[in-house]
């Protein structure tokens, strides 16, 4: 029996009038023309990645396809699926990528028998989905094995690494080292940021790259508007918030699990931050930065948010980092810990999920990302697009989304002087300040980071790949 397979994700066509109202006449109608140039010229586009729900890349490829064949482009989604010693292993190789040890796991021969064998199996199905002449997108890790099967069917394989570390050192070494194998027969590299090539890509290569930073979808739930009485009453319905609410009507009885920590009052400002359950992202550190610098400066609550820790299929190492969290959070100060909260939310339905951080994030005083290292940070961009004020670490693609401090705080590491909790701190002081934040950086991602910017850029990179004559 095959260890893995691939799976194909339908994706309905998505409506473009809700997308069209975000942008000015002129990008809405360059949106039409560019659909309807490359539909009659393009190739299919398949995707391929590594899970249908959780994180970021499955919320973006959603709206690639949807709006996608609103537009008439023949974009199709599979997905990897394998068992957990192949997410181990690719898990150690996405975090050498970001910079960091992970669980500093061996990435040798054995490893690699392994991955080329997931690999193997998977490809048996690519031949029923792909032909000749297809391009064939594999993002992150756990598909770049794919890349010379999809090669030996003439397809087209694109690799799209979305983490990435600023700048190279042993960890990056080592994970591209053990992928550069795997990707000689790539066609073409994708990155979110210029300076990542040439930590993903060992050596560089002579490949045609592109940096491409990914996107939010303004009319899926997670972002569509919802007024504050309607964000305070679905958190409270969930458990978020103390008190009562209204139902969610999407909400299976026992699917929220508040781990720890009672919930604040609804007039109490929230700090939010949402993310995994990954050392990278940092969440301990987060719970330090509030205790040491927050607390005593603010009435503020801090919830921390991240996904049930058995709900991402790649990303076995959830429950031992949520585990640390647990005892981290047990070792705070009473009065501090009274006001933390941990809580897993359900992946088993995205829509119910998705409704939750939307309403997380809007309710915020302040959004906190506090990422050792990040590809782009999706969160990030997310919150600033509902005019919440946020303060991250100067990493990655977190730079490109709050270059200065019009759009938000970046606050550089290390951080000795705790930089990252007293711009916490300033902002929910400093309400008129966050007002201002807030709507800079709204208008900052309507203009560089909805679908399609992403789009044009992906279509034009894309199209020069399989020789396709590109408009200016």
């Amino acid at each position: 029996m095959s260890s893995a397979r691939l799976r194909e994700v339908p994706v309905g066509q998505y409506s473009l009038d809700g997308l069209r109202a975000c942008l000015t006449g002129e990008r809405a109608d360059r949106l039409d023309a560019t659909g309807a140039r490359w539909a009659a010229a393009m190739p299919t586009v398949w995707h391929v990645n590594s899970t249908s729900d959780g994180g970021g890349v499955a919320e973006m490829l959603r709206p690639i396809l949807g709006y996608g064949h609103a537009l008439g482009i023949d974009v199709r989604w599979l997905v990897i699926e394998a068992d957990t010693g192949f997410f181990t292993t690719t898990k150690r190789i996405d975090n050498g990528i970001s910079g960091v040890a992970g669980d500093r796991g061996p990435l040798g021969v054995a490893q690699a028998e392994q991955f080329r064998r997931v690999s193997r199996d998977a490809a048996a199905d690519l031949g029923r989905h792909v032909r000749p002449g297809d391009v064939v997108v594999l993002h992150d890790p756990q598909t770049a094995g794919l890349c010379e099967h999809v090669a030996d069917l003439g397809a087209i394989p694109v690799w799209r690494a979305h983490n990435g570390a600023d700048r190279p050192n042993e960890h990056t070494v080592r994970s591209s080292a053990f992928l550069a194998p795997f990707l000689r027969r790539a066609r073409g590299l994708v990155t979110t940021q210029p300076h990542f090539r040439d930590v993903v890509l060992a050596g560089g290569g002579g490949v045609p790259s592109a940096a491409i930073t990914p996107f939010i979808d303004p009319m899926s739930a997670k972002n569509n508007a919802l007024s504050q009485s309607q964000a305070r009453s679905l958190l409270a319905g969930w458990g978020l918030l103390a008190g009562t609410g209204a139902r969610d009507p999407g909400r299976v009885p026992g699917l929220l699990v508040v781990r720890e920590g009672a919930a604040p009052a609804p007039e109490v400002p929230m700090v939010v931050q949402v993310s995994r359950w990954d050392s990278v992202k940092d969440m301990a550190g987060v719970m330090d930065s509030f205790a040491r610098t927050v607390a005593p400066a603010t009435d503020a609550y801090l919830s921390l948010i991240g996904p049930q820790v058995d709900g991402v299929a790649d990303d076995p190492e959830a429950a031992e980092y949520f585990r640390r969290c647990l005892e981290h959070w047990n070792r705070l100060p009473d009065p501090v810990r009274s006001r933390v909260q941990l809580c897993c939310l359900p992946t088993a339905d995205s829509a119910a999920n998705a409704r939750v951080v939307n309403a997380a994030q809007r309710h915020a005083a302040v959004v906190t990302q506090k990422s050792r290292s990040e590809g782009f940070g999706l969160t990030v961009t997310e919150a600033l697009w509902k005019a919440r004020p946020v303060v991250a670490t100067r990493v990655g693609g977190i730079t490109t989304q709050i270059p200065d401090a019009r759009y938000g705080r970046a606050v550089a590491l290390p951080d000795p002087d705790d930089h990252f909790g007293l711009s916490i701190t300033e902002l929910i002081t400093s309400p008129e300040t966050s007002r201002a934040i807030g709507a800079s950086a709204r208008e900052r991602i309507r203009a560089h980071f909805l679908p399609d910017s992403h789009f044009h850029a992906e279509l034009r990179f894309l199209g020069e790949l399989v020789g396709l004559a590109v408009p200016a």
